[in-house]
């Protein structure tokens, strides 16, 4: 079991005990000799984050293809506004 340090000695001395956190040694904090926090890395370091995985994915399809609107849904949505709402 750590060391249990006290809440005064944890903020005169934060610098240090990060440094010994970050190497993988949790310090462990409370009062009166109880732990009541630890003091540990929170994230490793993740992979960064891979932009434009899915580039090669659409090939085929232009902007125009995509973007516009649908000539069939336009028809359907049109028709049925005209259509008397059931009761």
């Amino acid at each position: 079991m750590n060391k249990v340090i006290t809440i005064h000695e944890a903020k005169t001395h934060l610098s240090k005990y990060i440094k010994q956190a970050k190497a993988g040694q949790p310090v462990s904090i409370g009062a009166f000799g109880k732990e009541e926090v630890i003091l540990t890395v929170s994230n490793p370091k993740k992979k960064p984050l891979k932009l434009g995985i899915w580039k090669d994915r659409a090939k085929g399809y232009k902007d125009e293809d995509i973007i516009g609107p649908d000539p069939d849904i336009i028809k359907d949505f049109e028709d049925s506004a005209n259509k008397p709402f059931p009761e």
